[in-house]
Protein backbone atom coordinates (compact mmCIF):
# COMPACT_ATOMS: atom_id res chain seq x y z
CA UNK A 1 0.00 0.00 0.00
CA UNK A 2 2.69 2.37 0.98
CA UNK A 3 4.73 1.76 -2.47
CA UNK A 4 1.10 2.55 -4.47
CA UNK A 5 0.63 5.81 -2.76
CA UNK A 6 4.21 6.28 -3.16
CA UNK A 7 3.99 6.15 -6.93
CA UNK A 8 0.88 7.86 -7.36
CA UNK A 9 2.43 10.67 -5.32
CA UNK A 10 5.29 10.67 -8.06
CA UNK A 11 3.18 10.45 -10.83
CA UNK A 12 1.12 13.48 -10.07
CA UNK A 13 4.28 15.48 -9.24
CA UNK A 14 5.73 14.50 -12.14
CA UNK A 15 2.54 15.97 -14.48
CA UNK A 16 2.94 18.99 -12.34
CA UNK A 17 5.94 19.79 -13.32
CA UNK A 18 5.59 18.56 -16.94
CA UNK A 19 3.89 21.65 -17.69
CA UNK A 20 6.76 23.98 -16.87
CA UNK A 21 9.10 21.14 -18.58
CA UNK A 22 7.00 21.23 -21.63
CA UNK A 23 7.39 24.99 -21.88
CA UNK A 24 10.94 25.04 -21.92
CA UNK A 25 11.07 22.56 -24.74
CA UNK A 26 8.39 24.39 -26.67
CA UNK A 27 10.74 27.81 -26.29
CA UNK A 28 13.93 26.40 -27.37
CA UNK A 29 12.78 24.02 -30.46
CA UNK A 30 13.18 26.04 -33.49
CA UNK A 31 10.56 23.24 -35.34
CA UNK A 32 7.86 23.91 -33.18
CA UNK A 33 5.65 26.91 -33.37
CA UNK A 34 4.72 29.51 -31.32
CA UNK A 35 1.70 28.46 -29.26
CA UNK A 36 -1.18 31.12 -30.66
CA UNK A 37 -2.65 33.05 -28.30
CA UNK A 38 -6.34 32.57 -27.37
CA UNK A 39 -6.87 36.67 -26.77
CA UNK A 40 -6.08 39.69 -28.77
CA UNK A 41 -4.57 42.28 -26.98
CA UNK A 42 -7.59 44.54 -26.76
CA UNK A 43 -9.48 41.23 -25.74
CA UNK A 44 -6.99 41.60 -22.28
CA UNK A 45 -7.97 45.31 -21.47
CA UNK A 46 -9.90 45.71 -18.58
CA UNK A 47 -9.43 42.57 -16.99
CA UNK A 48 -9.18 41.66 -13.05
CA UNK A 49 -7.47 38.73 -11.07
CA UNK A 50 -8.99 36.61 -9.07
CA UNK A 51 -7.65 33.91 -6.45
CA UNK A 52 -8.92 30.51 -7.07
CA UNK A 53 -9.03 27.96 -4.51
CA UNK A 54 -10.01 24.42 -5.51
CA UNK A 55 -11.30 21.67 -3.50
CA UNK A 56 -11.52 18.16 -4.17
CA UNK A 57 -15.20 16.87 -4.78
CA UNK A 58 -14.25 12.92 -5.98
CA UNK A 59 -13.26 9.73 -3.63
CA UNK A 60 -12.64 8.08 -7.33
CA UNK A 61 -8.64 8.23 -7.28
CA UNK A 62 -8.87 6.29 -10.99
CA UNK A 63 -11.13 8.83 -12.37
CA UNK A 64 -8.54 11.29 -11.34
CA UNK A 65 -5.70 9.32 -12.56
CA UNK A 66 -6.97 8.87 -15.86
CA UNK A 67 -7.23 12.47 -16.59
CA UNK A 68 -4.14 13.88 -14.40
CA UNK A 69 -2.19 14.44 -18.25
CA UNK A 70 -5.38 16.25 -19.71
CA UNK A 71 -5.78 18.64 -16.43
CA UNK A 72 -2.59 19.70 -16.30
CA UNK A 73 -2.76 20.05 -20.24
CA UNK A 74 -5.36 22.72 -19.32
CA UNK A 75 -3.59 24.48 -16.86
CA UNK A 76 -0.60 24.79 -18.88
CA UNK A 77 -2.92 26.07 -21.64
CA UNK A 78 -4.05 29.16 -19.58
CA UNK A 79 -1.12 29.65 -18.26
CA UNK A 80 0.93 29.86 -21.97
CA UNK A 81 -2.11 32.16 -22.90
CA UNK A 82 -2.03 34.74 -20.04
CA UNK A 83 -4.64 33.68 -18.61
CA UNK A 84 -3.04 31.79 -15.62
CA UNK A 85 -0.50 32.98 -13.27
CA UNK A 86 1.16 32.17 -9.71
CA UNK A 87 -0.27 28.61 -9.20
CA UNK A 88 1.24 26.69 -5.91
CA UNK A 89 0.79 23.34 -5.35
CA UNK A 90 0.42 21.34 -2.21
CA UNK A 91 1.28 17.20 -2.42
CA UNK A 92 1.26 17.77 1.33
CA UNK A 93 -2.04 18.84 2.46
CA UNK A 94 -3.24 18.12 5.91
CA UNK A 95 -7.06 19.30 5.23
CA UNK A 96 -8.85 18.16 2.10
CA UNK A 97 -6.79 15.46 1.04
CA UNK A 98 -7.48 12.67 -1.52
CA UNK A 99 -5.24 10.04 -2.08
CA UNK A 100 -1.67 11.44 -2.59
CA UNK A 101 -3.34 14.07 -5.09
CA UNK A 102 -1.87 17.42 -4.72
CA UNK A 103 -4.20 20.66 -4.35
CA UNK A 104 -3.84 23.40 -6.41
CA UNK A 105 -4.27 27.25 -6.14
CA UNK A 106 -3.68 30.11 -8.85
CA UNK A 107 -5.14 33.59 -10.09
CA UNK A 108 -6.75 33.37 -13.15
CA UNK A 109 -7.79 36.75 -15.07
CA UNK A 110 -11.17 37.86 -16.91
CA UNK A 111 -13.03 40.74 -17.19
CA UNK A 112 -15.78 39.41 -14.44
CA UNK A 113 -16.48 37.13 -12.01
CA UNK A 114 -19.14 35.58 -14.71
CA UNK A 115 -16.18 34.97 -17.08
CA UNK A 116 -13.87 33.32 -14.53
CA UNK A 117 -16.78 30.98 -14.06
CA UNK A 118 -17.39 30.90 -17.94
CA UNK A 119 -13.33 29.60 -17.91
CA UNK A 120 -13.06 27.16 -15.14
CA UNK A 121 -16.09 25.46 -16.38
CA UNK A 122 -15.21 24.55 -18.93
CA UNK A 123 -12.05 22.58 -17.44
CA UNK A 124 -12.25 18.86 -17.16
CA UNK A 125 -11.83 19.70 -13.16
CA UNK A 126 -15.32 20.90 -13.20
CA UNK A 127 -17.13 18.80 -16.24
CA UNK A 128 -16.27 15.13 -14.12
CA UNK A 129 -16.75 16.40 -11.23
CA UNK A 130 -13.74 15.55 -10.11
CA UNK A 131 -13.13 19.52 -7.99
CA UNK A 132 -14.49 22.08 -7.48
CA UNK A 133 -13.43 26.11 -6.79
CA UNK A 134 -13.97 29.26 -4.79
CA UNK A 135 -13.25 32.78 -6.79
CA UNK A 136 -11.81 35.61 -4.74
CA UNK A 137 -12.02 38.92 -6.65
CA UNK A 138 -8.17 40.18 -5.82
CA UNK A 139 -8.04 43.19 -7.99
CA UNK A 140 -4.27 44.24 -8.78
CA UNK A 141 -1.25 42.78 -8.67
CA UNK A 142 0.89 44.97 -6.54
CA UNK A 143 4.76 42.98 -5.91
CA UNK A 144 5.68 39.54 -7.00
CA UNK A 145 8.28 37.80 -5.87
CA UNK A 146 11.55 38.06 -4.84
CA UNK A 147 13.81 35.29 -5.74
CA UNK A 148 17.11 36.46 -4.07
CA UNK A 149 15.49 36.67 -0.42
CA UNK A 150 13.48 33.65 -0.50
CA UNK A 151 16.32 32.00 -1.19
CA UNK A 152 18.28 33.59 1.16
CA UNK A 153 15.31 32.23 3.70
CA UNK A 154 15.76 28.74 2.65
CA UNK A 155 13.09 26.14 1.81
CA UNK A 156 9.56 26.67 3.20
CA UNK A 157 6.18 25.89 3.15
CA UNK A 158 3.41 28.52 1.26
CA UNK A 159 0.47 29.74 3.08
CA UNK A 160 -2.20 32.11 0.87
CA UNK A 161 -3.58 35.12 3.16
CA UNK A 162 -7.00 36.15 2.16
CA UNK A 163 -8.11 39.79 3.17
CA UNK A 164 -11.48 41.03 3.45
CA UNK A 165 -12.30 44.34 5.26
CA UNK A 166 -14.40 44.23 8.34
CA UNK A 167 -13.70 48.39 9.78
CA UNK A 168 -12.21 49.52 6.66
CA UNK A 169 -14.00 53.29 7.78
CA UNK A 170 -12.72 52.96 11.15
CA UNK A 171 -9.03 53.13 9.34
CA UNK A 172 -6.80 56.07 9.38
CA UNK A 173 -3.89 57.94 6.55
CA UNK A 174 -1.41 56.51 9.29
CA UNK A 175 -2.68 53.15 10.12
CA UNK A 176 -2.80 52.62 6.11
CA UNK A 177 1.22 53.50 5.91
CA UNK A 178 2.09 51.30 8.83
CA UNK A 179 0.32 48.25 7.20
CA UNK A 180 1.97 49.18 4.01
CA UNK A 181 5.57 49.41 5.29
CA UNK A 182 4.94 46.49 7.54
CA UNK A 183 3.75 44.28 4.67
CA UNK A 184 7.09 45.53 2.16
CA UNK A 185 9.39 44.87 5.01
CA UNK A 186 7.74 41.15 5.24
CA UNK A 187 8.36 41.36 1.38
CA UNK A 188 11.97 42.74 1.45
CA UNK A 189 12.61 39.81 3.58
CA UNK A 190 11.18 37.31 1.77
CA UNK A 191 8.28 36.38 4.44
CA UNK A 192 5.77 37.24 1.94
CA UNK A 193 5.60 37.09 -1.69
CA UNK A 194 2.83 37.54 -5.12
CA UNK A 195 0.90 40.28 -3.61
CA UNK A 196 -2.71 41.49 -5.10
CA UNK A 197 -4.93 44.35 -3.40
CA UNK A 198 -8.46 45.03 -4.48
CA UNK A 199 -8.36 48.95 -3.83
CA UNK A 200 -12.27 48.59 -5.22
CA UNK A 201 -13.35 45.77 -2.17
CA UNK A 202 -11.18 48.81 -0.17
CA UNK A 203 -13.45 51.74 -1.11
CA UNK A 204 -16.81 50.30 -1.05
CA UNK A 205 -16.00 48.53 2.30
CA UNK A 206 -18.18 45.55 1.26
CA UNK A 207 -17.41 41.86 1.41
CA UNK A 208 -14.59 41.41 -1.44
CA UNK A 209 -11.63 40.31 -1.06
CA UNK A 210 -9.26 43.28 -0.22
CA UNK A 211 -5.83 41.83 -0.41
CA UNK A 212 -4.14 38.75 -0.77
CA UNK A 213 -0.14 37.60 -0.27
CA UNK A 214 1.45 34.40 0.15
CA UNK A 215 3.42 34.03 3.40
CA UNK A 216 6.64 31.62 3.36
CA UNK A 217 6.42 29.55 6.95
CA UNK A 218 7.66 26.46 8.47
CA UNK A 219 4.69 26.23 9.77
CA UNK A 220 0.73 27.44 9.54
CA UNK A 221 0.94 28.79 13.35
CA UNK A 222 3.89 30.88 12.06
CA UNK A 223 2.21 32.42 8.69
CA UNK A 224 -1.12 32.72 11.47
CA UNK A 225 1.15 34.77 13.85
CA UNK A 226 3.08 36.88 10.87
CA UNK A 227 -0.61 38.18 9.83
CA UNK A 228 -1.74 38.74 13.36
CA UNK A 229 0.86 41.03 14.14
CA UNK A 230 -0.13 43.28 11.24
CA UNK A 231 -1.50 47.14 12.28
CA UNK A 232 -4.93 45.82 10.24
CA UNK A 233 -5.50 42.59 12.15
CA UNK A 234 -4.45 44.13 15.20
CA UNK A 235 -6.77 47.13 15.07
CA UNK A 236 -9.62 44.99 13.85
CA UNK A 237 -9.68 46.71 10.38
CA UNK A 238 -9.45 43.64 8.43
CA UNK A 239 -9.70 39.60 9.08
CA UNK A 240 -7.92 36.68 7.47
CA UNK A 241 -8.37 33.48 5.69
CA UNK A 242 -5.09 31.05 5.36
CA UNK A 243 -4.86 28.44 2.89
CA UNK A 244 -2.26 25.78 3.03
CA UNK A 245 -0.59 26.20 -0.67
CA UNK A 246 2.47 24.19 -0.52
CA UNK A 247 5.36 25.51 -2.52
CA UNK A 248 5.01 28.06 -6.12
CA UNK A 249 4.90 26.32 -9.14
CA UNK A 250 4.02 28.68 -12.11
CA UNK A 251 4.43 32.36 -12.16
CA UNK A 252 3.77 34.26 -15.65
CA UNK A 253 4.55 33.05 -18.64
CA UNK A 254 5.76 36.03 -20.43
CA UNK A 255 8.32 36.38 -17.62
CA UNK A 256 9.31 33.01 -17.52
CA UNK A 257 9.96 33.45 -21.42
CA UNK A 258 12.61 36.03 -21.03
CA UNK A 259 14.27 34.39 -18.20
CA UNK A 260 14.62 31.58 -20.92
CA UNK A 261 16.19 34.33 -23.43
Amino acid sequence: MFLKKAITLIFTTAILFSCKEKAKETLKSDEVEEPQEMESADLKIGRQNYAIAWKWTTDNRELVEENLVVIADEVNRLWKEDIVEDAYYNSNATIDKFEYFPNVFFFLKAKSEREASTILNKLTLVKKGIASYKIYPVGLKWMGRDHDKIREKGITSSYAAIWTSDNWENTTDSLTKSQADAILNLWNAGSIENIYFDIEGTQKANDKTDFVFFINANTEKEAQELCENLPFAKKHIASFELYSVGVFWLGNYEEFNQDLE
